[in-house]
């Protein structure tokens, strides 16, 4: 298993959605606005266009970091979880005083599901790399 993790928004965004791949990297302190993980030559991600679904995908577009997991329990978890819809009130708790939608997810928390890392209430891609790798 991969933790697939994307600097920019896709070559195909919207202007709105770069602004909030922008937005994203600088409420968060981070480099990267979006995440997902990768199984194979599949990456399972959430995004507000489609949910919790699997696509291909272009590895040079990502920066990957092998984090070892369970394949199979993670692929389980997607079959029980896909189509799930993107979690809006989670991301905007970054900034605001929200709680998110407990049937929906957004792409750091989808990761951490999958890699089976202990839910916080915000997850960010440093989090899950420091989960990983085996750091506090």
């Amino acid at each position: 298993m991969k933790l697939a993790l994307r600097r920019t928004a896709a070559e195909n965004a919207t202007w709105a959605q770069r602004r909030f791949a922008a937005l994203t990297r600088w409420r968060l302190c981070s480099v990267y606005c979006h995440a997902g993980i990768v199984i194979g030559d599949r990456l399972y991600q959430v995004n507000a266009a489609h949910g919790l679904h699997e696509s291909d995908y272009t590895p040079e577009r990502w920066d990957l970091f092998d984090v070892g997991g369970d394949d199979a329990a993670a692929l389980e978890l997607f079959d029980a979880l896909a189509g799930a819809r993107y979690d809006y009130l989670g991301v905007l708790g970054f900034g605001l005083p929200v709680r998110g939608d407990a049937d929906r997810l957004y792409c750091f928390e989808w990761c951490a599901l999958a890699m089976g890392v202990e839910h916080q209430r915000w997850m960010t891609p440093e989090k899950l790399l420091l989960a990983a790798w085996g750091r506090p």
